[in-house]
């Protein structure tokens, strides 16, 4: 079965009106809200910080950014019975498709038919990693923003489908187990500020566990990601069409196909907080079938200690991709204008989209949050970047023609106020 995104919102309110008249007097509502408002300021001249791959605007040097980290997210919770619930939540946030239909993060029915057990359907938060459900709640995590060396490829919110969840007691420990499937479709930028994109189609299933005991929960999820849309297409198009003159571009023409590729996620994570001192890490290995999502490694690490009302924290990450660069052989013939200049371009371009992709980073950085009045906090975070000169996909250029050609370093600044009421 597949899930149209547009579909869910119309099947949470068919299914509302279906299960209204079961609520009678038990019916409960909770509305909240939960805002960021955040500002980063990077001394970068070529390279734009943004938070992931799906943000198109950013900072960089003498220009920080408001749009990466703010946000404002309203939900509303209903019991309608103690078998059935419904929740929906919409963020209001910089994005390249700014309508309706795509803030809605949530729109679900909850079926529980026995305690511990629950069924939900419509659109689903993505829950790959160990805070994907609610990274955009900004209160909720210690740091500004989620790891930027791991969560900037995280660029699945949420799918329109249906997940199952069963959580068992095992004595003074709690173990979850839930499974999921549906289809997302996301809009990735193509160049920085430009509100142009490219729209990708993808199906996706796979299973995590967690077990919490004490002050532990250790995490391991498998999911995999099934491409639905021939995003390369012009770039091959051209490419068959100098085929003959240019053999190589066989070779490239395979490795841009996208359409029923995969790509697939295996994380494991550990959280220890005893409410003195916490320690959160995750690893994640990416393997990939396509050439247009590259294969890697990627991981942070965490360590802070509370002060009352004053915590600081300490971490450190990195991303480093599976395969070597890409390099793409310049065409032995010479031909006469402007068909020379054209094959030159389409060389430039293969090689460019291949290599585009890597993502080979390091970060360390310090920061602070305080807990200022209730459901409030103020944070400030400091990271030191290396960005290695062939893995440059988590940042945005200042001018795309301009390649980069020695690895970078970047100094990013990061301020935000987290509310939640």
């Amino acid at each position: 079965m597949m899930f149209d995104k547009r579909f869910s919102p119309l099947l949470l309110a068919l299914l509302l009106f279906c299960i209204t008249p079961l609520a009678g007097a038990e019916a409960e509502h909770r509305f909240s809200g939960f805002a960021t408002l955040g500002l980063a300021l990077s001394d970068n001249p070529d390279l734009v910080f943004r938070r992931d791959v799906t943000k198109n605007d950013g900072a960089y040097e003498h220009n920080g950014s408001w749009k990466s980290d703010s946000l404002l997210g309203l939900q509303w919770q209903s019991n309608w019975s103690p078998e059935w619930g419904t929740m929906v939540q919409l963020v209001a946030k910089d994005r390249l498709d700014n309508s309706l239909a795509n803030s809605i993060e949530w729109a679900f029915v909850r079926y529980r038919p026995v305690d511990s057990l629950d069924l939900r359907m419509g659109r689903l938060g993505a829950d790959v990693f160990m805070l994907s459900e609610y990274r955009q709640v900004g209160y909720a995590i210690p740091w500004v923003r989620p790891p930027h060396d791991l969560y900037g490829i995280a660029s699945l919110y949420h799918f329109d489908g249906a997940d199952i969840n069963k959580r068992i007691e095992l004595g003074n420990a709690m173990l979850n187990v839930k499974a999921f499937y549906g289809n997302s479709t996301e809009k990735y930028p193509t160049g920085f500020n430009d509100r142009q994109g490219v729209e990708i189609d993808f199906d996706l299933y796979g299973a995590s566990t967690s077990l919490e005991w004490n002050n532990w929960k250790l995490r391991y999820t498998y999911a995999k990601v099934e491409i639905q849309s021939d995003q390369a297409k012009p770039l091959r198009d051209g490419l068959e069409q100098v085929a003959l003159l240019w053999p190589p571009a066989s070779l490239f023409l395979s490795e841009l196909e996208t359409i029923n590729k995969s790509f697939d996620y295996n994380q494991v994570g550990v959280k220890y907080d005893n409410n003195d001192w916490w320690l959160q890490g995750e690893f994640v290995q990416l393997g990939s079938e396509l050439a247009l999502v590259a294969a890697g490694k990627h991981a942070y690490a965490s360590v802070g200690k509370r002060f009352g009302s004053l915590s600081v924290y300490a971490l450190t990450g990195y991303a480093e991709p599976e395969n070597s660069p890409v390099f793409v052989p310049s065409p032995s013939i010479q031909l006469s204008e402007p068909y020379q200049s054209q094959l030159d371009y389409l060389v430039t371009a293969t090689e460019r989209t291949l290599n585009g992709v890597r993502i080979k980073q390091r970060s360390y950085g310090v920061g602070a949050r305080w807990d200022f009045a209730a459901k409030m906090a103020l944070k400030v975070q400091i990271e030191e970047f290396d960005v290695d000169k062939t893995g440059t996909n988590l940042w945005l250029r200042i001018d795309s023609t301009k390649p980069i050609t020695q690895d970078q370093k970047s100094t990013v600044i990061s301020l935000a106020l987290d509310v939640l009421f």
